[in-house]
């Protein structure tokens, strides 16, 4: 009775060591997906917060990019201007040289003209004489073409003189707004550089919760394995004491002949001889039910 008590204690030993660590797995277990829980919750507002940030991108970036098609187009309309007053300059500066010519009145010059035309038709003229009056009406031509460029350069001179002015008033404007969007490009530029860089950061921080949260569900799922094993062991073990607990002989001497067939299935790996009462426990049928054997195991 006294081995009968022993492996009763035992199977209470294993039974309080089993639920123990089941208790103990079942905590961590519980710890782990509290865990995994605020990950998650965490990653979900990493999420929202990197969605957001995509939000800000796109829409400054659409700013930018308005910022940037009204800076070209001041850039042609500066290129205009620049090129409007050129012209005025360089009118002015046609009136000042044809001015200095004494061109004459463009009426007069006609006049000329059309007395040395006559005088072609109606004078008998030598070959040489012909020669220099013709010669003489494209001077006059020319000098016509002058004078009338130079009548119609005066009487928009003064026009010009504002144009000029209000061209250039527009264009010290359009300098002045073209300097402050290039900065505001600029800072704009530097906004979604910094708000890309942030959203990146989220993403690798979102790939590593992912990854932490992958590694704990696989933790977890080791865990409800190993309690899964821990209980089968402790209700068979609850199975046990219960046999031996309403039938401790039969129980006892199962035991023992489970022991002697092990010892003997390893003196049979060793090619050692077997006495017919061990072939009788290896091979034999045995009965517990009375609590006997038909080995003669003693």
């Amino acid at each position: 009775m006294s081995s009968i008590s022993t492996d009763t204690d035992e199977l209470y030993k294993k039974i309080s060591e089993l639920k123990e660590n089941i208790v103990r797995l079942k905590q961590l277990k519980l710890e782990l997906i509290e865990k995994v829980k605020k990950m998650r919750e965490k990653r979900r507002e990493k999420i929202a917060k990197a969605k957001e940030l995509t939000q800000q991108i796109n829409t400054i970036r659409q700013e930018y990019k308005m910022k940037l098609e009204e800076f070209n187009q001041l850039k042609e309309r500066r290129k205009n201007l620049v090129e409007i007053i050129q012209q005025i300059r360089k009118d002015f500066e046609e009136v000042k040289k044809l001015s200095s010519q004494n061109l004459g009145n463009p009426d007069s010059i006609e006049r000329k003209i059309r007395e040395l035309e006559w005088k072609l038709q109606t004078s008998s003229l030598t070959l040489e004489e012909e020669k220099k009056v013709i010669q003489r009406i494209a001077e006059l031509e020319k000098k016509l073409q002058d004078a009338k460029k130079a009548m119609k350069i005066k009487e928009k001179k003064t026009e010009e003189k504002a144009e000029l002015l209000a061209k250039r008033v527009e264009l010290n404007t359009i300098r002045e707004k073209i300097k402050a969007l290039v900065n505001e490009i600029g800072e704009k530029k530097n906004i979604i550089k910094k708000l890309v860089e942030e959203r990146n950061k989220l993403r690798d921080e979102i790939n590593n919760l992912n990854s932490e949260i992958e590694n704990i569900s696989k933790q977890i799922e080791d865990l409800n394995t190993e309690i899964k094993n821990k209980s089968n062991e402790l209700n068979e073990t609850q199975r046990r004491l219960k046999s031996l607990q309403e039938n401790p002989v039969q129980v006892n001497t199962t035991e023992v002949i489970e022991k002697k067939k092990k010892s003997i299935e390893e003196k049979l790996k060793q090619n050692k001889r077997l006495s017919f009462e061990e072939f009788l426990i290896l091979y034999g049928e045995v009965d517990n039910k009375d609590g006997k054997d038909n080995s003669n195991i003693r």
